[in-house]
């Protein structure tokens, strides 16, 4: 007894002791490299994440324009004389709906009529001030232009319009088409990045004028006037450099540029080092405090543990006594280490699930002996149908599972196949319970995108529906 105590004394002094010079060690290191890693690793990285998604938000509805400018409908209508307008709403419509856009439109500058998906609202005038955007994008060199607006016809609600310059088969212009997308929505999706990854995320247009921005920013109006940021603009648009610093009252701060030449903006994403900083602190404090939880709650699983030490090695026994295969635990641990080499050295990994079929009634009918002797058998078979390299275990109760290695789908299947009808077939089997043993099972292919939980489930899924289909057969996803 004095020894045990001695023991978890001794233990518990040095989980203690090394979880908090290990909390320490790790604070002070992180603290002197975290500025480093912000500024060369984890901001560029985000700011290739965030560009991604700002691909996928906002730059798609510029490649929307494009495809409605060019669509070979669109231009025929406006050149047919515009005498029906039921097809162009429609259309309108139908691009609205599969894009998810906020609204989309077309000016034809033929009849200077202004379509929306709800028809022909308005007739854009040189001497309407609200209409001064089209005249001016008329005049423009460029095919297409991002402008930000209020719009009388969309409840003044401030849209991100994408406008594309419709041409003739002859390169005259015949008007102007795009979609808009509500502001509200891209703020949400600039807020997300404050949330996911404690960026500020803002753009600036080609004058200085921060354009779209999350209402917890607290910068505003042109760079040309904001501390700090005004000693970087002429660096920022000749774009010399994609990474600065500058501090204002407000802290110090790491900055990552990126022009957006489609959308004709610069992207700016920053982070205070300070609420960096605070973060290390802060998870040096939680990682302290758990510290001494986590040697409290070791110092009482270790008491625990050796009180019942005997049946904690039984259990975690790497064999399965009754079948000689690999239990759970040891199947789990070869699929985690195959899985780590899944598309480097290993190419496929096909997972099969097995269910002996009504194997209740054979130890409710015969005895659990005779049901023990079968299991031992279909584990026979199992073992002479796979290769060195393949793994088999035995699963739970009458459950076994196998793991095919570098294996086609047909050949899987064929494998399969040829165990069903094996154990099926067995005159050993057929013999100690009076009838063929038959079996179910699940068969599926591990997918790039796929955890090993994600192909255990859907395989465990696919065992079931055999079993529920009438049972001795195989079903593959």
């Amino acid at each position: 007894m004095h020894l045990k105590i001695k023991i978890v004394a001794i233990i518990s002094s040095l989980l203690l002791g090394v979880s908090i010079a290990g909390s320490l060690f790790n604070y002070f290191t992180d603290l002197k490299s975290a500025q480093d890693q912000l500024q060369n690793t984890s901001l560029p990285l985000s700011v290739d994440n965030i560009y991604t998604e700002i691909q996928q938000r906002m730059i798609e509805p510029l490649l929307v324009s494009s495809l409605m400018a060019q669509d070979t409908f669109m231009r025929d209508w406006l050149l047919s004389g515009e005498k029906d307008a039921t097809p162009i709403v429609r259309y309108l419509n139908e691009i609205q709906k599969k894009y998810d856009v906020f609204t989309t439109f077309l000016v034809s500058d033929i009849t200077k009529n202004y379509y929306q998906p709800k028809g022909l609202v308005d007739v854009v005038n040189v001497n309407n001030v609200a209409d001064n955007w089209y005249f001016n994008f008329k005049k423009q060199s460029e095919t297409y232009e991002v402008n930000l607006d209020y719009n009388i016809h969309l409840g003044d609600a401030l849209v991100m319009f994408i406008n594309y310059k419709v041409m003739d088969y002859n390169q005259k212009l015949i008007g102007a088409t795009g979609v808009g997308v509500r502001l509200l929505n891209i703020e949400e999706m600039l807020n997300s990045f404050k949330e996911k990854y404690k960026y500020d995320v803002y753009f600036v247009d080609n004058k200085g004028e921060i354009m779209l921005f999350s209402k917890k920013l607290n910068k505003r109006g042109n760079i040309a006037h904001i501390e700090g940021l005004k000693t970087l603009k002429e660096d920022i648009f000749a774009n010399k450099t994609s990474q600065y610093e500058y501090e204002n009252k407000d802290g110090e701060y790491f900055l990552n540029t990126k022009y957006i030449d489609k959308l004709k903006l610069h992207l700016l994403v920053e982070i205070n080092k300070k609420e960096y900083i605070d973060d290390l602190r802060k998870t040096f404090y939680i990682n302290l405090i758990a510290s001494l939880i986590i040697t409290l709650l070791v110092t009482a699983i270790i008491i625990y543990t050796i009180n019942i030490y005997q049946k904690q090695l039984v259990q975690l026994a790497s064999e399965d006594a009754l079948t000689g295969l690999a239990n759970r635990r040891k199947f789990n641990e070869y699929f985690e280490r195959v899985y780590k080499l899944y598309h480097k050295s290993i190419k496929t990994i096909t997972l099969i699930l097995i269910d002996i079929d009504d194997f209740k009634n054979v130890n409710d009918t015969l005895g659990h002996l005779t049901g023990d002797q079968a299991l031992t058998r279909v584990a026979q078979i199992l073992k002479s149908h796979l290769r060195t390299t393949d793994m088999v275990a035995r699963w739970g109760g009458e459950e076994f599972s196998i793991l095919l290695l570098d294996v086609s789908k047909e050949d899987a299947i064929k494998i399969a196949h040829a165990i069903n009808s094996a154990i099926k077939e067995d005159q050993e089997l057929f013999e100690l319970i009076n009838k063929p043993l038959t079996i179910s099972l699940g068969l599926g292919e591990l997918t790039h995108a796929e955890s090993q939980d994600g192909l255990v489930y859907k395989v465990d899924k696919a065992l079931y529906k055999a079993k529920n289909e009438g049972k001795d057969q195989l079903v593959i996803v």
